[in-house]
């Protein structure tokens, strides 16, 4: 068998669920982890249709501005940690290293791009004023 070159290629049968749920041999459904009985049929469905829906939504939205809320919610998580009492510096390092990592490579193609480069530059101005305070006070 060969790798799914898409999403929907490892569908098959049991749609979306298939490939990471257990399958009960009797009955054929994917197995409920939370119960470890098969899935009611019903349920089953209604879960795929709302997975085919939620897919279906996302799709209809532009993926730069998907990239830009990710990217927004890197600025975010930075900024949690850095308003935490004590500032944790070394958990907000990672999303404002990748949120640079993102703009320095993808602003040019972002509508909001420019924002994007005056949230990168205030987080890492907020981290070294931090930084600053906490070795003074060391």
């Amino acid at each position: 068998m060969s790798a799914p070159t898409s999403p929907a290629d490892d569908e098959g049968e049991g749609g979306a669920f298939a490939g990471e749920l257990d399958i009960d041999p009797e009955t054929g459904l994917p197995i409920d982890p939370r119960t470890g009985e098969p899935f009611d049929p019903e349920e089953l469905a209604a879960m795929q249709e709302q997975l085919r829906e939620a897919q279906e939504q996302l799709v209809s939205v532009p993926a730069a501005e998907i990239v830009q809320n990710h990217m927004m919610g890197l600025f975010e998580l930075a900024a949690l940690h850095l308003r935490r009492d004590p500032p944790d510096l070394a958990e907000a390092r990672l999303p404002i290293d990748a949120l640079g990592l993102l703009v320095d490579n993808l602003a040019d193609q972002l509508p909001a791009g420019d924002t994007l480069q005056g949230a990168l530059q205030q987080i890492r101005l907020a981290y070294v004023e931090i930084h600053k305070r906490q070795t003074a006070a060391e």
